[in-house]
């Protein structure tokens, strides 16, 4: 056997080895950096949540796979973009806080059936809460700063006319019957 081709043939082992090695670092570093939102919003939640009697999970694998969260009568005057993230809620009541607004990322949460922003302090809505096309209720009665403008109604229509109930104040919002 030529002594060139056996070189090589080690070289590449060598190469492929180092390669492989390389690549589990990577893995590693990036499956931390993954993972750093968890830890990050469990944090914001020992911070903001007040009441006792909320349901914020205690722990990362809880947060990856809860479907229900109530945030109610915490004060909270927004949602971290991590919050976000959390891909498996279905219901999210965040009434009787200070929300201003929700970040587009709201679309990230395909799941949510019912979305309570009940006495808040919301000015606008973001285009994408249209794009929760699983959405069944969307509470934003008495939210007194919301200045809602014909296209923001429209979207508000569209929902209602995909099978979502939407509550909000008549006497500030027309959506027709």
């Amino acid at each position: 056997m030529d002594k060139s081709l056996v070189t090589t043939n080690k070289n590449v082992k060598v190469a492929l080895s180092k390669s492989k090695s390389l690549l589990n670092i990577t893995n590693k570093i990036l499956e931390k950096q993954e993972n750093e939102w968890l830890d990050f919003l469990l944090d914001w939640a020992d911070n903001y949540i007040i009441q006792e009697d909320t349901n914020f999970p205690k722990n990362k694998e809880e947060l990856l796979n809860v479907k229900h969260i109530s945030l109610r009568w915490n004060r909270l005057k927004y949602l971290p973009k991590e919050f976000y993230k959390l891909t498996q809620i279905e219901i999210l009541e965040l009434n009787n806080n200070a929300l201003e607004s929700l970040t587009s990322e709201i679309s990230n949460l395909k799941k949510l059936k019912q979305l309570n922003l009940n006495i808040n302090s919301l000015r606008i809505l973001p285009k994408e809460i249209i794009n929760l096309k699983s959405l069944e209720v969307l509470n934003i009665k008495n939210n007194k700063y919301l200045e809602l403008d014909s296209e923001q109604i429209n979207w508000l229509i569209e929902l209602k006319n995909n099978g979502c109930n939407v509550i909000y104040d008549k006497y500030k919002i027309n959506l027709g019957k």
